[in-house]
C-alpha cells in the first residue's frame, strides 16, 4: 500500500502538469490570434486616419482656393448664365458711356462652330465705342471677334443752333469661345 500512495501524487501532478500545459497553450494561441488581429485593426484605424487627415487637408485647401475657383469660373459662361454673360456686355457699354444692344445669340452646332455667337449693336462718340471694343478685348471671358463694323452716324441735335454730332456705331458679332 504504501507504494500506491507514492505514486499518486506523481499522478495527480503529472494530470496537473497536462491540465496547465494544455490551458497555457490555449492561452498562448489565443493571445497571439488576438495581439494579430489588434495590429490588422490599428493598421486599418491609421489607413483610416490618414484618410480622414487627408479630406480635411483637402477641405481646407478648397475653402482657401474659393476666391480663386469664383474668379476662374467667371471665365466660363454656361448655358444657364447667359442673361448675365449679356447684362456684364452691356454694364460695359453703360460704364464708357455708350448704349449697346443685343441683336441676336445663337449656338454654335456645329463642331468647328462650338461657342455662343452674340451679335451686338453699339453707338456713341467714337472714342466710347473704342473704350467698349477695347474693354470687350480685355474681358475675362475668352472672345472672338468673328466681325467688326463701325462706321460714322451723322444726327443733328435740335437747340437754338443746329449741330452735327458725329456719333459712330459699331455693329459687332462674337463668339464665346469659353461656352460650355
Amino acid at each position: 500500500m504504501k507504494y500506491r500512495l507514492k505514486k499518486t501524487p506523481l499522478i495527480f501532478s503529472v494530470i496537473f502538469l497536462l491540465i496547465s500545459g494544455i490551458i497555457f497553450s490555449v492561452t498562448y494561441w489565443k493571445i497571439k490570434t488576438d495581439t494579430e488581429t489588434t495590429k490588422q485593426s490599428e493598421t486599418a484605424y491609421q489607413t483610416e486616419a490618414i484618410k480622414r487627415n487627408e479630406i480635411k487637408t483637402l477641405n481646407n485647401y478648397f475653402k482657401s482656393i474659393e476666391k480663386e475657383k469664383a474668379q476662374f469660373e467667371t471665365h466660363f459662361v454656361q448655358s444657364s448664365d447667359v442673361v448675365p454673360f449679356l447684362n456684364t456686355l452691356e454694364s460695359l457699354a453703360e460704364s464708357v458711356g455708350t448704349k449697346a444692344e443685343v441683336n441676336s445669340i445663337n449656338v454654335g452646332t456645329k463642331e468647328d462652330e462650338k461657342g455662343l455667337f452674340v451679335e451686338i449693336k453699339d453707338v456713341g462718340r467714337f472714342e466710347q465705342v473704342y473704350k467698349f471694343l477695347t474693354l470687350l478685348e480685355n474681358s475675362p471671358y475668352e472672345l472672338e471677334f468673328v466681325s467688326v463694323d463701325l462706321h460714322s452716324i451723322s444726327l443733328f441735335e435740335e437747340a437754338k443752333t443746329v449741330q452735327k454730332v458725329h456719333t459712330w456705331e459699331a455693329v459687332l458679332k462674337l463668339k464665346l469661345i469659353s461656352f460650355i
